[in-house]
Order: C-alpha cells, then sequence, then structure tokens
C-alpha cells in the first residue's frame, strides 16, 4: 500500500463505527442479548416496544415454571404449546393470542435465518383461530356530529379536544399515530393538501385532507398564533398547552380520556375508546358512502381488505341484508 492511501485510510478511522462492529462480534450470553439483535432489524420504536413487551410475557411465563432460556435454540415445541394453552385458559381474545405468538415466532424464525438454529421447534403447534368480528364499538352517524361539537372551543383545551376527534373521525387514524403527528408531516401533492401517516410496521400512508378538515386544522394553528405559539415544522400538532410548546407527544392515555369523556357528557351508553373512531370511519365508508373495500383498506393502513372487513360494524344490518334481494320472479306459461 502506497504511504498516501496508508494517510487516507488513517485519516477516514471512525472509532464510533468500530465500537460498533466491535459489540456486534461479540458472544451473546443472555436471551436478552439475542432479543436486542432481533429488535435492531426494525425502525420504529413502537414496533420495538410492541415485541418487547410480548417476549417478555412469554419468558416471565417459563421462568414461573423454573425454565430460564439463555438461547433461542433452547426453545422447544411443548413451551410454545404450554404457553398457548395458558393464554386461552386466561381467556384473552384470540387476536391478542395470535399477536403474543406471532411474536415469540418470528423471534425463532430470525433466529434461524441468523444460524442460530437448524429448524423450527413451533411448526408443529397451531394457533387458536382468530375471530373474524371485530369487538371495537363503533358511533353513529349522529353521534360523531355530536361529539365534534362538544368541546368548548372558547378555550384552548376545547379546541384541542375538538381537532383530536376531528382527525380520528375524518382520518381513522390509530391512536399512537395522531399523538405523534408533527406539522412538518403536512404537504401538497399533485394539488392535493396531504397528511403523511407513519403508521403500522415502519410503513407510511398518504391520507389527502378534505376542505372540512384542512380549515379545522388552520383554525387551530390561528388561534395557537393568536396565543402567541407558532408551529415549526418539527413540532407536534397538538398542544397541551396554550402559551408554550410541547417538548413531548401527547399522551395516549389523555386522547382515551377525551373520547370517553365526552361520550359520557352527551349520554352515549357504550363501551367507546379512540379505537371506536377508527372503526366508524371505516364502517361509514363501507356503508353509508358504498367506498370501494380496497380504497378503503388503503386510507386505514391495512395491508389485507379482510382487516378492513372486520372494523365494518354495520354490516349485520337485517335492514339491509342481502336476504331483501332476492326475487325469483315466477313467469307464467
Amino acid at each position: 500500500m502506497h504511504k498516501k492511501d496508508s494517510q487516507a485510510v488513517i485519516l477516514n478511522y471512525d472509532p464510533e463505527l468500530a465500537r460498533k462492529f466491535k459489540k456486534a462480534s461479540e458472544k451473546k450470553v443472555e436471551i436478552q442479548d439475542f432479543i436486542q439483535e432481533f429488535l435492531s432489524q426494525f425502525l420504529s420504536p413502537d414496533t420495538k416496544t410492541a415485541y418487547i413487551k410480548d417476549l417478555r410475557f412469554f419468558f416471565d411465563f417459563l421462568a414461573l415454571g423454573n425454565v430460564h432460556i439463555s438461547h433461542p435454540g433452547d426453545i422447544q415445541s411443548f413451551h410454545f404449546q404450554l404457553y398457548r394453552d395458558h393464554l386461552l385458559e386466561r381467556g384473552l381474545s384470540s387476536a391478542t393470542i395470535n399477536r403474543r405468538l406471532v411474536c415469540i415466532r418470528s423471534f425463532i424464525k430470525w433466529a434461524i435465518a441468523s444460524k442460530l438454529m437448524e429448524h423450527n421447534p413451533l411448526d408443529a403447534v397451531k394457533l387458536p383461530k382468530v375471530q373474524t368480528e371485530s369487538p371495537t364499538v363503533a358511533f353513529d352517524d349522529d353521534e360523531v356530529v355530536q361529539m365534534i361539537n362538544a368541546p368548548d372551543t372558547n378555550t384552548h383545551k376545547g379546541r384541542t379536544h375538538r381537532l383530536v376527534m376531528v382527525l380520528l373521525f375524518h382520518l381513522g387514524l390509530r391512536r399512537s399515530e395522531l399523538t405523534h403527528l408533527r406539522l412538518g408531516q403536512f404537504g401538497r401533492d399533485r394539488g392535493h393538501v396531504i397528511l403523511s401517516v407513519h403508521g403500522k410496521g415502519d410503513k407510511t400512508r398518504l391520507v389527502p385532507l378534505n376542505e372540512y378538515v384542512f380549515q379545522e386544522i388552520q383554525n387551530y394553528l390561528d388561534a395557537l398564533k393568536v396565543e402567541g405559539v407558532e408551529l415549526l415544522q418539527e413540532d407536534y400538532l397538538l398542544q397541551t398547552e396554550s402559551k408554550s410548546k410541547n417538548d413531548r407527544p401527547m399522551d395516549g392515555s389523555t386522547i382515551f380520556r377525551i373520547i370517553e369523556r365526552y361520550a359520557r357528557k352527551l349520554g352515549i351508553n357504550k363501551s367507546v375508546s379512540p379505537h371506536s373512531c377508527r372503526a366508524t370511519v371505516i364502517s361509514h365508508l363501507l356503508d353509508t358512502q358504498h367506498t370501494a373495500i380496497r380504497d378503503v383498506a388503503s386510507f386505514a393502513g391495512h395491508a389485507n381488505i379482510t382487516t378492513t372487513e372486520r372494523y365494518d360494524k354495520r354490516r349485520n344490518n337485517l335492514d339491509k341484508n342481502a336476504a331483501y334481494q332476492v326475487n325469483f320472479e315466477i313467469k307464467k306459461a
């Protein structure tokens, strides 16, 4: 190697990168080491948090039976089967059980791909059948209007609550998508005002804003300016205070309390949540507006239209049952 080339290599040496390589090559001695490497493939903090939670449930269950796993290869099919049966006995929903079990399967598949295991011990264990009907309760159309109009918009808190419900009911956002919205996610594309939503699985979808939603957001921003707060691109849209900016997103439990509070205030005797708003707009598009299900799935960020069908709360409406459309006219000879 020429002297000049040698100097270039020294000048380009990155100690931080070298530290990362050394850490990655270190021998792993605990299951947590493998879990951290498994999680490194995901970009979304929410995805990582969900996987950590579900994997911890599994390993804590094994520890209760004095089984301590230090390597993915220590996991046996009967561990998985007993855990599945434990979840079923607890009466958890089939969707929750499947999510927790699929998390473990994903971990094992990663271990096999990483040459840590030769075969999948979980292949022989069946998952419970997922319930096809979502238990989430939706709002009626008139209840949506009442909910949005309920907050006192003469106060900052009331204006924030109104915007929360406008965005939930009109854009079908998930709670985490809503709380993490930043002003910079709004923009223009091909003549449309759009919102770039960072959804599940690190996926991004573009949702255009109609004139009503755009004006509601503008009204909120204008009111903040009057209070002396002007949001920048990196600022969170939902502001908990009127005189200063949030340095963290609004807590998800606050969104839940907003929906619960106004539903109770209006005498809506249903067990509702922010997810009810999402179920409502999907059902509204499918039933009232007769929107094509694939378009609704794209709007909601569903990879599979089967998921979208589960959100349709009004498809069991007997008044519109297909049975009423059957009409075999008997022709007279």
